[in-house]
């Protein structure tokens, strides 16, 4: 991974859900497709991962509206 992130478990799974999904899923969509993956994982985590993404320019966000940003 580059961009300035530090790997983890759970970037890394993130990561790599991106990279397989381009259906620029939603952070609940990311969440429900690794929690049984990894069972510690939690919602803000995977929020926090993909601000953090976004920040150092591995991903993109698409809002949709007011309610619904996408990656």
């Amino acid at each position: 991974m580059d961009h300035g992130v530090k790997p983890s478990v759970q970037r890394i799974a993130i990561m790599d859900y991106l990279l397989k999904n381009r259906t620029h899923p939603t952070a609940e969509e990311i969440y429900s497709a690794l929690v049984n993956l990894i069972p510690t994982l939690s919602k803000t985590t995977v929020y926090n991962t993909l601000k953090l993404f976004v920040e150092q320019g591995a991903a993109l966000m698409l809002t949709i509206d007011e309610k619904n940003s996408e990656v």
